[in-house]
């Protein structure tokens, strides 16, 4: 039977550490289904949501994880329209537990652990999909790397952080310039 870890987050942009999360994973035996946040649930801003749909496939593609991992936008079809409120993991989780028919695991790092007590029926998604918390690999975090693009940086030279076509994904459309 196959075991299936959803990986929700804001992908803003996605980096190595998120890829090292999704490789851990499947290295597990797990089926990772990455799930850009269509809108953040404590409100940050974010780029497009088309445009991180986008770069988590470049990224998933440059890793060479597409054979057991796949992005899902379902966030963008549960999204209740003509509002800004956001779509909780929660939700995210009975859905893709009703296409999959079976339950997936949340995928999380460390950095969730500090805040689990304020999301959205946490206690529903430890008893009905369980979490698999893993350790940060790689200390990489999103807003550094918008600060170093809004800086003036170049997207080229974050491919220590960010994969390669991740950085021409953001040179060809300007994003995190402003």
């Amino acid at each position: 039977m196959t075991r299936y870890a959803a990986y929700g987050g804001s992908f803003n942009p996605v980096h190595y550490g998120h890829m090292s999360m999704v490789e851990r994973a499947v290295a597990l035996g797990y089926e990772v289904i990455v799930v850009p946040a269509y809108r953040h649930a404590f409100g940050k801003q974010s780029a497009p949501f088309a445009h991180r749909v986008r770069m988590c496939e470049l990224a998933l593609q440059a890793r060479e994880l597409q054979q057991h991992a796949r992005v899902c936008a379902i966030e963008r079809f549960l999204a209740p329209q003509g509002s800004d409120d956001p779509v909780y993991t929660y939700d995210v989780l009975c859905a893709l537990r009703n296409t999959l028919q079976t339950a997936p695991c949340l995928l999380v790092g460390p950095d969730i652990v500090e805040e689990w007590e304020r999301w959205y029926h946490h206690e529903e998604i430890d008893r009905e999909f369980g979490r698999l918390c893993l350790p940060m690999t790689r200390a990489i975090r999103s807003t550094e790397i918008r600060q170093r693009l809004h800086a003036g940086a170049s997207p080229a030279s974050l491919r220590e952080d960010v994969p390669e076509p991740v950085c021409a994904y953001i040179a060809a459309h300007g994003l995190y310039r402003h």
